[in-house]
């Protein structure tokens, strides 16, 4: 069986990261993972001090986090190209899996889109969106057609959220469920992500298993007795 982290920052990118890459990556080989979605934030404190700057600009700075870990790896571990869009109209986190920098190029600054449009867009261009953290404080629900699934399990230490009511509504919803560690600081747990029994080398691998759920999402909410 192969693990696969699903949400991963890495400092220099995402500002509420505390973790280099070089940390980052040692830290998950160490701890057994066979690969990773490094998914650093596309949002308002990303670009706080270069919102002056072009986007072509942008996503150059938001693609340094990746090559960085890319070359931190040294071919021990797999590392995939995802990210974490924050939507300034309604406040939520949304991952997105199959990224690449053309497709960042090609669709702009997504910061002001709303739900409807940016999942038409993701899936549009073949790639999948899932809702992080949506039962932590501040969140809000949307309609789950606009969704690829959601991630039921979040093991960010610094915020509840309230990752058993994300199970049953995924449950309800009959919502694909993904679980991810939301690593940010050396401090942060480590234990999350998916095990699949083929190896994700690349983000059409993780595309496939997704879509055919053949993987298990490890840490997952149990439901109260």
């Amino acid at each position: 069986m192969y693990l696969l982290e699903t949400h991963v920052h890495t400092a220099g990118v995402s500002a509420c990261a505390h973790s280099t890459p070089e940390m980052v990556m040692e830290a998950y080989v160490k701890a057994g993972y066979h690969g990773m979605v490094v998914t650093n934030h596309i949002n308002n404190q990303t670009y706080k001090t270069m919102e002056e700057k072009s986007w072509e600009e942008k996503v150059a700075h938001f693609m340094g986090g990746y090559r960085a870990l890319c070359q931190a790896a040294k071919g021990r571990m797999d590392v995939l190209l995802g990210c974490e869009i924050n939507l300034n109209g309604e406040g939520n986190d949304y991952l997105i899996y199959g990224v690449t920098e053309k497709w960042l190029l090609e669709l702009g600054d997504p910061r002001n889109m709303r739900l409807k449009e940016l999942s038409g867009r993701v899936r549009q261009d073949g790639l999948m969106i899932f809702q992080a953290h949506p039962f932590r404080y501040g969140m809000t629900l949307k309609r789950e057609e606009w969704l690829d699934g959601v991630e039921v399990f979040n093991g960010n230490p610094n915020h509840d959220s309230h990752n058993y009511l994300t199970e049953m509504w995924a449950r309800e919803k009959k919502l694909r469920r993904i679980s991810g560690s939301d690593y940010h600081n050396p401090d942060s747990l480590l234990g999350a992500g998916i095990r699949t029994e083929e190896r994700i080398r690349n983000n059409e691998e993780l595309l496939e298993i997704l879509r055919a759920e053949k993987y298990q999402p490890v840490c997952e909410a149990h439901l109260p007795e």
